[in-house]
Formats: C-alpha cells, sequence, structure tokens
C-alpha cells in the first residue's frame, strides 16, 4: 500500500502545479512576438504570430516554494505569479538561442487574464452568429470578480457584450455584463440601448422596453445628436 500511496501524492501534487499553469501567455517584452498555449493535458504550443515553433508536454516539478517548467529541446523555466520566465540565450562560454524571433536573453511570459483570452476570441470571429461560447454564468461572474469593470476597460467590456449577443448562446452572458456596467456606470447610454436590444433576443419585452425608455431618456438629458437613435428603439417602445 506505501507505493501506490507515494505514486498517488506525487501525481496529485504534480497535476494541482499543472492546473496552476494552464492558460495563454503573452510576452512582456514588446519586441518579443512569441505566445505559449498550456493545455489541462500538460500539452503546449509555442507560438510566434501564428506560426507553430515549438510543441511538446511540460513536465512540472517544485523544489523548495519554486515550480520549474521543462518544455522539449532544452527549453526550461519557472513559474512564479501568473509569470513564466525562459532563459532564451546563453552566453560566450554556452552559446545558443532558442527563439531567434526574441532578442532577449530572458524571455517573461505573462498569462492572460479569462477576460483577455475571451476577448481576443471573439473580436477575431468573422461570424458571431454561428459562434458557440464554450462558458458558464459562473465563468462570466468570476471574471468580472478577477477583472473589474473600471473606467480603463469599460470599452472592452462593453463590445465583449456586444459580442456575445451576437452568438448563438452567449446572450445570456452579455446582460450579465451590461447589467455591471449601468450598476457601476449609470449614465452609460450605449450600454442601456445594448442592455435592451439583449432582453428583446431573451423576449423579455418588458424588460426591454424599460431599458430601450431609459437609453431614450439619456440621450435627451445629455442633448445627443437624436439622429443616432436607432428607427427600430422608436418602434419598440411605441
Amino acid at each position: 500500500m506505501i507505493k501506490p500511496f507515494i505514486f498517488f501524492i506525487f501525481f496529485t501534487s504534480h497535476f494541482v502545479f499543472s492546473q496552476d499553469i494552464v492558460g495563454n501567455y503573452s510576452p512582456v517584452e514588446s519586441k518579443c512576438k512569441l505566445n505559449l498555449k498550456i493545455n489541462d493535458d500538460n500539452s503546449f504550443t509555442f507560438n510566434v504570430g501564428k506560426v507553430k515553433k515549438n510543441k511538446g508536454f511540460l513536465k512540472v516539478s517544485k523544489e523548495s516554494n519554486v515550480t520549474y517548467l521543462d518544455f522539449t529541446d532544452g527549453i526550461s523555466g519557472m513559474y512564479a505569479n501568473d509569470t513564466i520566465s525562459i532563459q532564451n540565450s546563453g552566453n560566450s562560454m554556452n552559446k545558443y538561442t532558442h527563439f531567434k524571433e526574441c532578442n532577449e536573453m530572458y524571455i517573461h511570459l505573462v498569462k492572460k487574464s479569462y477576460f483577455d483570452n475571451l476577448y481576443s476570441l471573439l473580436s477575431c470571429q468573422k461570424n458571431l452568429s454561428d459562434f458557440v461560447v464554450s462558458c458558464k454564468l459562473s465563468d462570466i461572474k468570476k471574471m468580472i470578480i478577477e477583472v473589474p469593470i473600471k473606467d480603463n476597460n469599460i470599452d472592452q467590456y462593453n463590445n465583449l457584450a456586444y459580442y456575445l449577443a451576437k452568438t448563438k448562446n452567449g446572450n445570456q452572458f452579455a446582460i450579465i455584463i451590461l447589467k455591471e456596467i449601468i450598476q457601476k456606470y449609470p449614465h452609460r447610454t450605449v450600454a442601456y440601448l445594448n442592455l435592451a436590444d439583449s432582453f428583446w433576443i431573451a423576449g423579455e419585452k418588458e424588460e426591454a422596453s424599460l431599458n430601450y425608455e431609459q437609453y431614450l431618456s439619456l440621450m435627451k438629458s445629455q442633448k445627443n445628436n437624436s439622429r443616432k437613435i436607432p428607427q427600430y428603439v422608436l418602434e419598440r417602445v411605441k
């Protein structure tokens, strides 16, 4: 029973460390275009732009509270605080370069947030109406907690809600985001329009009408150009 138990502890520990590092990473260095994706099964892919440079299965180990990562072809690194540090090139005594595209001795790759990943995914879709979003309500709520809506990202959040509403199954997620935007920014006119549209799509016509009316009220009080009001809004509030 001892050997199986030891193996279980090692496997569990290894799995926990691997789960910590799963995600998409982008470089801190502005000139380096290297990106890294690590999956749940420890498979990984290094990309430079759209070109795959290296892939394989990652080995994870931990010694004295330091997490070490062993990629293929001699590439190794350390993981801490959602950042992977890789020595990209050697010195005069030990010359090597792993990624020639990055003119840096050390590469620092930072994990992207769920918000960044979802935004990047949806913003590049050519046909959102056919796209199925693979997330849950809890994922969206957690995302808003981890990346709070602020002045520096409210436009992106508004765009994200717009993209979600256009997908096959993301309208419910759009409503959550837009409600949060309005709670924090009650005078953001476009958010009421987007929320009303989402309620209309969901078949909640009464909620839609209330938000259309609030949108129209803000447009008037803020003295915005009435010509910018979509014709369908006027028709839906009759």
